[in-house]
């Protein structure tokens, strides 16, 4: 549950700048002395600096763990979107949400033919600029941290479009909710949902059993979930009674 809580509270601290000590008590519903804890910790670790008013994400932090990381190549992760770009046709409109594991699918789909891409994701706008694709751009406020567009005006953009497939990440999951570190990322997702024939769920291990502050979807929204080991007998079970089809990426 700590280390849960204090992942939690780095991804909040990254996205919303400086926060007080009473914010992060309000956030996570914790005690101040827990948090004082937390900070103390995270501030050993490096992952954050105490200023007037509360902390904020350490440069030394963001230099090596920031957004250009989100996008490096990863092994785990490229497995996990070749096997999502399989489910992909010839003429699809294809929803790719935000997230480093979507943005990998790109390289995958270069020989699908006549394909329409509509995304919020900087990095998936960035891969395809060499590839024939039809690119829908979706506008809004540039989070810095995740490298996509969100908002309101995105969420209103979505919902004006239509998409036979829906390929979305997410920061946890477990057995009730499906849920995101950032309210407006995980309004957009639910935008995404609803306007698309079929979600995808692309989740690596290490995003089972944990959980972030908002929700967004149950098992039940998701058609397929792709993933890169064997969730376990609770989950298998839970996608076959929530119709969702689960893959194991080789």
């Amino acid at each position: 549950m700590k280390l849960q809580r204090t992942n939690n509270i780095t991804e909040y601290i990254r996205t919303y700048g400086l926060c007080s000590y009473e914010d992060l008590c309000e956030q996570f519903h914790v005690s101040m002395s827990t948090i004082r804890r937390d900070m103390e910790e995270l501030e050993e670790k490096g992952v954050i600096e105490k200023v007037h008013g509360g902390v904020k994400i350490s440069d030394s932090y963001l230099q090596e763990e920031g957004n250009s990381s989100l996008f490096k190549f990863d092994y785990v992760k490229d497995r996990i979107a070749a096997e999502a770009a399989r489910l992909v046709e010839d003429g699809d409109i294809v929803l790719l949400g935000s997230g480093s594991t979507v943005a990998h699918m790109v390289t995958h789909l270069k020989k699908k033919k006549n394909i329409t891409l509509i995304t919020n994701n900087l990095a998936v706008l960035n891969e395809t600029l060499d590839c024939d694709f039809n690119v829908v751009s979706i506008g809004g406020n540039l989070d810095k941290i995740v490298m996509s567009f969100v908002g309101m005006q995105s969420a209103r953009q979505i919902s004006d479009l239509n998409a036979n497939k829906c390929f979305i990440s997410c920061n946890g999951i477990n057995l009730h909710s499906i849920t995101n570190v950032v309210d407006l990322e995980a309004d957009l997702k639910k935008a995404e949902i609803a306007i698309s024939d079929q979600t995808i769920l692309l989740a690596d291990k290490k995003k089972f059993n944990t959980m972030s502050l908002y929700s967004f979807a149950t098992l039940k929204d998701i058609d397929c979930l792709i993933t890169d080991e064997t969730p376990g007998e609770e989950f298998e079970e839970l996608c076959r009674d929530s119709s969702c089809r689960l893959i194991v990426a080789k």
